[in-house]
């Protein structure tokens, strides 16, 4: 996807150090496409927590309007000009694959003007309970902490097309 040019965003109601952090060690290394959307921390000279950048992001409103609640996504984007049209560029994108693990994830894609959605649902608590209603409402459904391989295959397809 790097290669490609396609922009990765991982909205998250968590913490963006920490998801940044995991993404580091397991890894091991950084790819100039993916942007993390989600809560940042502010520290001060001694390592304290002292607030979050921006508005918090929730599961209520973690969609394409989170980009514009958020604090800028890296310190290089600190630059109001280049935030904005990164933003204006990702607000462009009309392909869409969504992942999530709950069907509220699905609402990450409102108000983004796609052509092409495709959901990818990871169904891993009360599997039985939720079995059809994640059935109905993902195109791709992986159960019980399936691993990335079935989404990086996928991934890997939609890029090898020819769309020059």
């Amino acid at each position: 996807m790097q290669e490609k040019g396609v922009p990765v965003l991982i909205f998250s109601a968590g913490l963006a150090d920490i998801i940044e952090e995991v993404l580091k060690q397991k890894v091991h290394r950084s790819f100039k496409n993916v942007r993390v959307v989600s809560n940042r921390m502010v520290f001060d000279e001694n390592g304290h927590l002292q607030s979050f950048k921006g508005k918090t992001i929730h599961v209520l409103n973690k969609n394409e309007h989170a980009l514009d609640m958020a604090a800028p996504l890296h310190d290089h984007f600190d630059d109001v000009n280049g935030l904005s049209d990164e933003k204006s560029a990702l607000k462009k994108r009309t392909n869409v694959l969504l992942l999530g693990d709950h069907i509220g994830d699905l609402g990450m894609s409102v108000g983004l003007d796609y052509e092409t959605r495709i959901s990818v649902g990871f169904l891993n608590d009360r599997v039985e309970d939720s079995l059809e209603s994640y059935r109905k409402a993902f195109d791709i459904l992986y159960l019980n902490d399936s691993s990335m391989h079935g989404v990086l295959k996928l991934a890997t397809h939609l890029c090898s097309t020819e769309s020059d």
